[in-house]
This record gives C-alpha cells, structure tokens and sequence, in this order.
C-alpha cells in the first residue's frame, strides 16, 4: 500500500500536471501567436485599404474632373442652342435639350436684386429656388461668373467661364448626389447649369462609396464583418443640417458616416476614431459587441475629406482557428491520459493481487504455526502416551488401551488430513479452520470438492478468505458452547460452472423463526462484543460478485450459512 501511494505521489501525479501544464502553455501560446498573427494581418490589411482608398480617392477626384468637363461642354454645347435672353428659353425647350446633351436637367440661374434664382428648369422642383440659400462659397462662386470673373474659391473646380462644385445633395432633392457645373461667359443674361443626378453618373458614385471594393474584400477576408467611412470631424456630434429653399438637408461634407454600414457600435468608437485621425495612426483594440467577440480597426485615410475607415472583423476565426490546432493536441493528450490511468488500474489490480497473496499467505501461516504447535504439543506428549500405553498393557487394561489410542490416532489423523488440498485460498481457509479446531477442540468436517482449475483474482481471493474465515469463526463461537464431544463444525465447497459454492455448519444454538429475518440486517448480533466484519458486510461483499448469501437450520440443533459467488 505504501509503495503504490509513493508511486501515485511521485510518478502519476507530477505525470498529470505535466500534461495538464503543457496543454495549458501550448492553448496560450498558440492563442497569443494568432491573435498576434491576426492583429499583423489586420494591420497589413489596413495599409492595403489606406493605400487602396487613397488611390480611389484620385481616382474619384478624376471622375469628378471628368464629369466637370463633360458638364462645362454640354453649357457650351446648350448656349450655342439657346437664346441670349432668359425671357426667350422655355422650361419644356430645356427638357428636350437636356435629353440631347445626355445630362440628367438643365437650369437657368439670373440675378434677381442680390440674389440669384433658379428661374428656369427642365426639373420642376429647381425653379425658382434661391441660390443665396447656397453654402456661401456656393453664393459666391455664382456671384464672381456674373460679374464676368474667374472663380477664386478653392472649393470644386474652376475653368474659363466656368464653375463646377463638389459632389453634394441638393436642396431640390436632398437624398441623392448631384453634380453641378455653371457656366457664364457674357453672352448670355443667365447662368447654364447642366448637373447630372446620382443614377447618371453610376461609376463616379460606386469610385466614391467604395462599395465594389467592400463587397469584394468581404468576400476575399472571411473575417471581415463590416466596414465603415467614418467622418472624422462629425461622427459622434449631432446631426448637421442646414435649411435650404424650405428643406433640410444634410450637406455630404457634413455626413457623420460616408459610406458602409454602421451596425457593430461600442462607446469607445467616437474617441477612437478622433485618436486615429488626429495621429495619423491606425489603432486596433478588442471589444465584446452585441454578444460576438471582436477586434476593430480605426484606419485614417488622407484625402481631401477627414476619413477614417473603420473596420470590424471576426474574432471567433482566431477561437475557431485555435480549436483547430488544439484538437489533435487534446486527443493526444486525453490518449495519454487514458494510457496513464490504464497503467494506474493495472497498478491498483497487481497491488491488490499481491495484498490478496500476502493476506493469504498470513493466514496459511498463521494457521500451519497453529498446526506445529500442536504437532509439536503432541511430540512432547509422545512419552507419556507411550509410557501410559506400556502400563496398561503390563496390567492388561485393555479397555483403556483402547480408548487412549483411539484419541490419539485421531488428533493425528485430523492434522494429516488438512494438508491435502492444492488450492492456495481454499487451503488457506481450511488451513485456517484446522487451526481452530485443534485450539478449541472442536471437531472438524471439510469437504473441498473443487474441479478444474480455479481462477480467483487477487480482490476477489481476499474477499472470499473475509468471507469464509468470518462464517467459520462465527460457527466456532457458537459451537464452542457445547460440550466437547458435541461440538462439530462442517465446511464444505464446490463449483457449478461459473459459480462456486462454500458452506459452514455448526452444532449449536437453533436460530428461532423471529431471529432468521433480522440475522443478515445491518447492527445485529448476538455477541457481546462485535467482532469482525459483521454477517451483513459479509452479504455485501458476497452482493459484490453477483452472489447470494441465505441460512439453513442444521441438524435438530445449529445452522448452516451458505453463499454462492460468480467467479
């Protein structure tokens, strides 16, 4: 028992932490070396998208160009088709002309006192708006063409005669995109302005919201759950809206989002994204949204506009990209621990195969010291039986001849008979009931007819040595209360097949009726003191084997327990 607990001690257990302890490293490890795989990859993801939005961002800003000039063009073109004076040009002749020039509408600015007014359109919502009600630069840049000088405003983009703004919303439609382009060379009383809506210029507008590219890295990057155009000097205040001709509108300058979509919100995005603007730096933190793990990215974009991509991306792919390296690591490791608690069990069984052994092989020794001593109590009486023998022959007594041979042939008899059987534990058991006989002087009566060979484990042994030597010392005690000739003690085994059956009788006290269902139930007994395992215990471990443990009347005087056990 000592041994097999040092050995738990000092080999199974420091064995265990040492898996345990390397399953642990290797998860952190391996979870510290992918996230940090993940945050490099997001990093070198966003200088692509910096890279990529700035390039589109001129690629934009040279459609716009584009659009600018085929505008100023297409005032040329409607000039050399209208009449000088605006009182001669007709809402439905602008309509027709539109369609030719392939611009979305046409419209007629003239001054009218300080302001400038929208008086005629081929699109019925642009009349008679107010140009005044313009953003000042707006206002103003119409102002310098009428008064016959270029353009000196940075905003939009300036040629001879000619001003185009930036890509905006309008007041006579707010919800869309418009690009105006004025022209006044002094021919004319009033300004042309062809424009064109956001459905007539579609590449311009998917260059400008990046949505083919989103779609396309949300494809090409699984982990990528959303990507947003944050403007940098409005997302977070509130919302910017300015009344023009009666409606309100929200300049796109002014937008807090440019473009994408903005469901994944935290609170520190606000500050993250003025942070990652202000230093010209990216910054990445990991965050808990809406029950998912995940990891954002504030990427800053220098263009002509304070944008900021945001991006979201999945941080269960490194959970999920974990899990599929630690399995095989896992299996290995519940392998090895499978190995090891086999060889533990293996351990445990030989353990207690050897207790078994040892336990038997004490009580057979106990049991032939008992043999000896009596053998060697006989030896030492030898003279005087023989001297006894010698007197009665010489006065002829041949009646008490008889009755000392008689007894002491039997005692020898007795010790001869009980070292016949082969079985380790049957013999130990029998070894062990010998004993007692000859100390108590009670008669013994064995029959060991066991066939084939018995195969009994090493728990198993020392259980069915509990359970005998517990029945025999409990016939004793009840036997030993009778007078000696009359004491007698049976024990009897034999197998059945897979079973194997073992009985003790005994003379003595008759179990009454009213005694017999109490006598196998727990506390019981009929001694003063308690001593050893208790006829209930015995049940239980005869139970164990799938065995049965019942009590017979013996004789006209006595008992008979009898158990059978699978083995």
């Amino acid at each position: 028992m000592k041994l097999r607990t040092s050995f738990i001690l000092w080999f199974v257990v420091p064995v265990t932490c040492l898996l345990a302890l390397s399953n642990v490293i290797y998860y952190y490890t391996t979870k510290q070396m992918l996230m940090n795989n993940h945050y490099n990859e997001v990093e070198s993801f966003s200088s692509n998208i910096k890279i990529y939005f700035e390039h589109s961002q001129r690629s934009a800003d040279y459609a716009e160009k584009l659009l600018a000039q085929n505008l100023r063009l297409a005032a040329m073109l409607a000039q050399s088709k209208l009449p000088p004076r605006l009182e001669q040009v007709s809402n439905k002749e602008l309509t027709e002309l539109s369609k030719e020039l392939r611009v979305s509408d046409i419209t007629l600015f003239k001054r009218m006192g300080d302001d400038i007014v929208a008086t005629r359109s081929s699109n019925p919502t642009q009349r008679n708006i107010s140009a005044k009600e313009f953003t000042d630069f707006w206002f103003l840049a119409l102002k310098q063409l009428l008064d016959g000088k270029n353009v000196s405003i940075p905003e939009g983009y300036t040629l001879p005669h000619y001003w185009s703004g930036p890509v905006d919303v309008s007041s006579s439609d707010p919800n869309a995109l418009h690009k105006f382009g004025y022209y006044h060379d002094g021919q004319t009383d009033y300004i042309i302005d062809p424009y064109f809506r956001e459905e007539d210029m579609e590449e311009y507008v998917t260059l400008a919201s990046y949505m083919d590219m989103i779609e396309r890295l949300q494809k090409e990057k699984p982990f990528l759950i959303e990507m947003t155009g944050f403007n940098a000097e409005r997302f977070g205040k509130g919302i910017y809206e300015v009344k023009q001709n009666n409606r309100l509108i929200i300049p796109y300058p002014k937008r807090p989002i440019y473009f994408g979509q903005y469901t994944m919100n935290s609170d520190d995005d606000v500050e993250m994204v003025r942070q990652a603007h202000r230093n010209k730096k990216t910054i990445s933190y990991q965050a808990s949204v809406q029950g998912r793990d995940v990891i954002k990215s504030f990427v800053p974009i220098e263009t002509g506009l304070p944008l900021v991509i945001g991006l979201v991306s999945d941080y269960s792919y490194i959970q999920n990209e974990l899990k599929r390296q630690s399995e095989p690591l896992l299996m290995v490791s519940f392998v090895s621990f499978l190995m090891l608690g086999a060889f533990v069990l293996v351990l445990i069984r030989r353990s207690k195969l050897a207790a078994a052994v040892i336990s038997a092989e004490k009580i057979y020794l106990e049991s032939m010291n008992n043999l000896f001593t009596a053998i060697r109590g006989l030896n030492h009486d030898v003279g005087n039986i023989v001297n006894a023998i010698h007197a009665h022959v010489q006065k002829k007594e041949y009646d008490e001849l008889e009755k000392v041979t008689q007894a002491w042939v039997k005692e020898v008899v007795e010790i001869q008979d009980v070292v016949v059987i082969r079985h380790p534990t049957l013999s130990a058991i029998v070894q062990f009931a010998a004993s007692s006989a000859i100390k108590q002087k009670v008669k013994l009566e064995h029959d060991i007819a066991v066939t084939g060979d018995l195969k009994l484990n090493g728990e198993k042994s020392l259980d069915l040595i509990r359970i005998a030597t517990n029945l025999i010392s409990n016939a004793f005690d009840e036997t030993v209360k009778l007078p000696v000739e009359e004491r007698l003690v049976q024990v009897a085994a034999w197998n059945a097949g897979r079973l194997l059956y073992f009985k003790v009788s005994n003379r003595g006290r008759q179990i009454g009726d009213e005694e017999l269902p109490q006598l196998l139930s727990a506390g019981y007994s009929t001694k003063f003191k308690h001593e050893g395992l208790g006829l209930q215990v015995v049940k239980e471990l005869v139970q164990k084997y799938k065995g049965q443990l019942w009590v017979e009347d013996f004789e006209s005087a006595g008992a008979t327990f009898m158990f059978k056990i699978h083995i």
